[in-house]
């Protein structure tokens, strides 16, 4: 079909749990050993993950891959992957609950990653929840690339329980600025807030956006971004979607978003429906129909 690409290659893995480590009282770390994901993986891809042995729940359930794993040591070549898991329904819950030893069922990785653009960029993330998952290998596969690269981490949750990675992050030479709803930690408001003084650096020097997290800081990044480049700044800016995947290789329509194309006979509103799993999850801010997503996963 138009618009989709086939998966290819060999996706199906069977890895074994090595930990799972709680880091908040409702999200958990696995990490995972499958040297097949972790040599094919990229910043902004995704696994679909066995919830538990047998068919119940029968669907898999999608997870950006958070960061890499190297038992071997670093100099040689990754053994696994990790994720974090928020728990909030009956597939995650079976997750959270996953043992070492436990073999567990992956497909993956899929979708397109993030553009990572080139070292003279400064990378800015803004992360919201678990969207922060996937800016730990981003800046693992940034730093492989260049140790002087600017990179800025801005990340928001409800409270400073639910703020992941910040520490971790910090450590790898990122400038970390948080923002909570009730202000716990950092900044009290919300992060898109924090991201406004920074894109000013545009005007001077180039500037890329990489962003994840709920559809609400979604569409407040987008108002951001479209008044910053009113006001003549350019740079880009992109989204990695969190909307529920079934399959996670494009058979069920279950994550479509809808993209702004040309008004034609066969999209005569001016967007169609694309699979975020196929075409994503990985979007330019502004080819998404912010106005026509819901506002909650």
């Amino acid at each position: 079909m138009a618009h989709e690409h086939p998966c290819s290659g060999n996706l199906a893995h069977e890895g074994t749990i090595l930990r799972n480590v709680r880091v908040a009282a409702d999200c958990v770390r696995l990490e995972i050993s499958c040297p097949g994901v972790a040599a094919a993986v990229k910043a902004g891809q995704f696994v679909m993950l066995r919830a538990r042995q047998g068919a119940d729940p029968f669907l898999s359930r999608a997870f950006s891959v958070c960061d890499l794993l190297f038992g071997n040591g670093e100099g040689a070549p990754p053994t696994g992957f990790t994720v974090l898991i928020l728990v909030v329904g009956v597939g995650t819950a079976a997750l959270a609950e996953r043992q070492p030893g436990e073999k567990i069922g992956i497909l993956g990785p899929l979708g397109h990653p993030y553009g990572l653009g080139t070292p003279d960029e400064t990378m800015i993330f803004v992360a919201g929840g678990i969207g922060a998952a996937p800016f730990a290998i981003t800046t693992r596969m940034l730093r492989r690339r260049s140790a002087s690269q600017r990179i800025v981490y801005l990340v928001g949750g409800r409270d400073a329980d639910h703020v992941y990675l910040a520490d971790e992050l910090a450590a790898a030479g990122c400038a970390v600025e948080v923002a909570t709803d009730d202000g716990s930690r950092g900044r009290k408001g919300y992060v898109t807030d924090l991201l406004v003084p920074h894109l000013e650096r545009a005007a001077s020097a180039p500037v890329r956006v990489l962003s994840c997290g709920p559809n609400p800081m979604f569409k407040a990044l987008h108002r951001t971004v479209a008044a910053a480049r009113a006001r003549g700044l350019r740079f880009e800016c992109q989204v990695s979607t969190e909307e529920t995947m079934p399959c996670g290789f494009g058979a069920c329509a279950g994550c479509v978003v809808p993209v702004a194309t040309d008004v034609t006979p066969e999209t005569p509103d001016g967007y169609r429906w694309a699979k975020s799993c196929v075409e994503g999850p990985v979007f330019p801010v502004e080819v998404i129909r912010w106005d026509l997503v819901r506002s909650t996963h």
